[in-house]
């Protein structure tokens, strides 16, 4: 395993992503199960409320399974999509500067050389991410190393994917105002 800082970077803001994605999910989880509980505690015949009870019992365990898998779970995959959109804030800002650029320039744009001129530096930018991370599942090997590091190695990282998420916000409206600046001038 290569152990660039670029790699190091881009998996270490995933898996905090993901841990909020799992932070969320539970949040979720306990607001949803526990007003079912709640409903089977107060509303229901005892006979009711074990059944009942035996039933979320089960699907708790199922739902686990099915959220919290690494691999193929639903926390996972919202956290590749949330940072697959992320990161391509960044290279969209050379993408909408080229899209200003050639429609100051020729006043029109034809709907496939707009897709070109956004897609490229897009998918040029994703090509590098997806190596970093979704590269052979890269990001499991990373996923264990970083379950490891202690309170302060996680506070510090979701610090900086906190910055990194308002970052490409940032950078998309940014982006956005650029065309326009470059458009009216």
């Amino acid at each position: 395993m290569t152990n660039t800082k670029f790699e190091y970077f881009l998996n270490a803001v995933h898996y905090c992503i993901w841990l909020h994605e799992v932070w969320l999910g539970n949040f979720v989880h306990k607001i949803v199960y526990g007003s079912v509980r709640n409903f089977g505690k107060y509303l229901c015949s005892r006979n009711w409320k074990e059944r009942l009870y035996a039933y979320l019992a089960k699907r708790e365990q199922q739902m686990y399974n099915f959220n919290m898998d690494k691999k193929t779970g639903v926390y996972v995959g919202f956290a590749s999509n949330e940072f697959v959109y992320l990161y391509s804030c960044y290279p969209s800002f050379l993408s909408f500067i080229m899209f200003g650029f050639i429609l100051k320039t020729y006043g029109y744009v034809t709907p496939f050389a707009m897709i070109v001129t956004l897609a490229v530096p897009i998918g040029l930018g994703y090509i590098s991410a997806y190596r970093a991370v979704f590269s052979n599942d890269r990001y499991l090997v990373y996923f264990k190393e970083f379950e490891k590091e202690g309170k302060e190695w996680h506070r510090k990282w979701t610090r900086i994917t906190k910055m990194f998420c308002i970052g490409g916000i940032i950078i998309s409206l940014l982006s956005i105002a650029a065309v326009w600046i470059i458009l009216l001038w």
